[in-house]
């Protein structure tokens, strides 16, 4: 695992905007997936279902702030009919880890739903402050989006009721 300030942070990453809460310069695998990991939030601020149904692993798991457990066709149906959708949507990735095939990045977001999607009916068009891992695994000689869990911190989703 390295941790990489922001101001250390390659240029890919930075024209990505990351926040990077790091102590030490990314590379290789390591930089090049927390860049994977900023588009894939992309894809989902834009809800940008064709790009997400091609970095997303067959078997895709996603344990998500609404507390259930989605498969990948779900989430993607989720994402096409707006039942997941952002108004507004930053990530800061903490860590970042590489062991062969397999990458873990983790850190927060604050994630604005749109008031007509699940969170969005939960907790109002409001800025939550969460908590993510994501898992990729290495297929074919590329990335791919395998499990995901995030969950709403509890003290801005309280004070957002």
């Amino acid at each position: 695992m390295r941790l990489v300030p922001a101001s250390t942070v390659g240029l890919v990453l930075v024209l990505s905007s990351p926040s990077l809460a790091q102590t030490q310069p990314l590379k290789g695998a390591e930089a090049a997936l927390a860049a994977l990991d900023m588009e894939q939030k992309g894809m989902v601020a834009r809800a940008d279902v064709g790009a997400l149904d091609a970095l997303s692993a067959p078997g895709l798991t996603i344990n998500a702030p609404t507390g259930r457990v989605l498969t990948r066709a779900q989430f993607l149906a989720m994402m096409r009919d707006g039942r997941i959708g952002a108004e507004d949507f930053e990530r800061t990735i903490e860590s970042v880890t590489v062991d062969g095939d397999v990458g873990v990045v983790m850190g927060r977001e604050v994630f604005t739903p749109t008031p007509q999607s699940e969170l969005g009916r939960t907790y109002g068009a409001v800025p939550l402050d969460r908590r993510y891992t994501n898992v990729y695994r290495r297929e074919g000689g590329r990335w791919r989006w395998f499990a995901r869990h995030a969950n709403v911190v509890a003290k801005r989703a309280a004070e957002a009721r």
